[in-house]
């Protein structure tokens, strides 16, 4: 007897209940056509296999991003059930695959990405392995992605060289960066250096950065005037390390504002903490520096 419940084809046999397996269709780009791609620049890396029929896999690297795997589906019409995929030796090898790298995916429209960091799956293409994405369309039907390890050594080389010559971080996480001081301080300390140094590698990769701007700011304890002069020796401070670094001079504006633009009151210890600050801001493309007494 056959019956269909929630969807799922069972059929009942002396008793017993069996589901019947989902059947994929497989797509795989033939061998002799099999091409790796490699996209990138100091702001990003991309590793493509085209699966004939049916989509790309784009293997990407970004700036403060872990690295990740995704899908861009030609026609997928219908958001699959679900999405797993795993390491699996090539169709011609007979070795098992490494069940630990299995990987479930997120649909979104016609793009999909895999959850977690993708290094297993670089690390599968240098060992020889290949991917296997399954794409569960209904509880009868999906389809089997397959990308080989076919001519992918090329394009391999270029992606590992082009990750060691990533900036730090992305335009967004250095755009506007704020130092917190304690009281007295006038120099960085050793985080606060790698901030400079991650900002200065930004500056040399963007030819779009035009400006550095450098603001120094106290709270109000103390003289007015010593406070002015606080504020910009620690600008100071900052601009002479950023120029170390290898900014132009010419391209950082340094400003001390003492105590006259606070984020927070200074009745208490945690706002005068919050305005004891030097913020670094890029400006790129010439755009429209913020006012002094906005978001400094």
């Amino acid at each position: 007897m056959i019956k269909k419940a929630a969807g799922t084809l069972v059929i009942l046999l002396g008793g017993f209940t069996c589901q019947a397996a989902t059947q994929y269709s497989e797509f795989r780009t033939p061998m002799d056509g099999a091409q790796w791609r490699f996209e990138g620049d100091r702001f990003h890396c991309e590793l493509r296999q085209q699966v004939a029929g049916f989509g790309t896999l784009v293997l990407a690297d970004r700036p403060g991003q872990p690295l990740g795997l995704s899908l861009q589906a030609d026609w997928l019409v219908n958001t699959p059930l679900r999405s797993e995929s795993q390491v699996v030796a090539p169709q011609w090898q007979h070795r098992a695959a490494a069940p630990s790298a299995m990987r479930l995916w997120q649909w979104t429209g016609r793009q999909a990405a895999m959850e977690g960091d993708a290094t297993p799956y670089l690390e599968a293409l240098e060992q020889g392995l290949g991917w296997q994405l399954e794409v569960q369309i209904s509880d009868e039907s999906g389809y089997r992605l397959n990308a080989e390890p076919v001519a992918v050594r090329s394009a391999l080389n270029q992606f590992r060289q082009c990750r060691t010559a990533l900036v730090p971080q992305p335009f967004s996480a250095v755009r506007h960066v704020t130092l917190s001081y304690r009281s007295g301080q006038l120099l960085p300390n050793t985080a606060q250096l790698n901030q400079l140094s991650d900002i200065a590698a930004y500056v040399a990769a963007d030819p779009r950065i035009t400006e550095v701007l450098v603001d120094g700011h106290t709270d109000n304890v103390g003289d007015h005037l010593a406070n002015l002069a606080l504020s910009r020796d620690r600008a100071d401070e900052v601009g002479a390390l950023l120029h170390e670094r290898g900014i132009s001079r010419d391209r950082i504006q340094v400003r001390g504002h003492g105590e006259r633009y606070p984020l927070l009151s200074n009745n208490n210890a945690q706002g005068r903490q919050h305005n004891r600050r030097v913020t670094i801001r890029l400006v790129r493309d010439g755009q429209v520096q913020e006012v002094a007494g906005g978001t400094h």
